[in-house]
């Protein structure tokens, strides 16, 4: 039996509005810009679009560890918290 298991899924753009939090708008704008995945066409030649789930995870942990201040609580004394 093969070891390695296939983890990887493809989410559609409802699926992926709740995951990310974001409109359709924000991803499409963000995709153009380069600062988000791109969707891929599913079946050659047909409408349905796609991401990767685990590109978007990544995304979001890049996301999240992105060193912002929001990322560092503290005080209003300036203490970390």
């Amino acid at each position: 039996m093969d070891k390695y298991v296939n983890t990887t899924r493809v989410i559609r753009m409802q699926e992926l509005t709740e995951k990310v939090a974001l409109q359709p708008s924000t991803i499409y704008a963000l995709v153009q810009a380069g600062d988000f995945p791109a969707p891929f066409k599913i079946t050659p030649g047909g409408r349905a679009a796609g991401w990767l789930l685990d590109q978007v995870d990544s995304w979001l942990r890049s996301r999240a560890g992105g060193g912002t201040k929001a990322n560092s609580a503290t005080t209003g004394a300036g203490e970390k918290v």
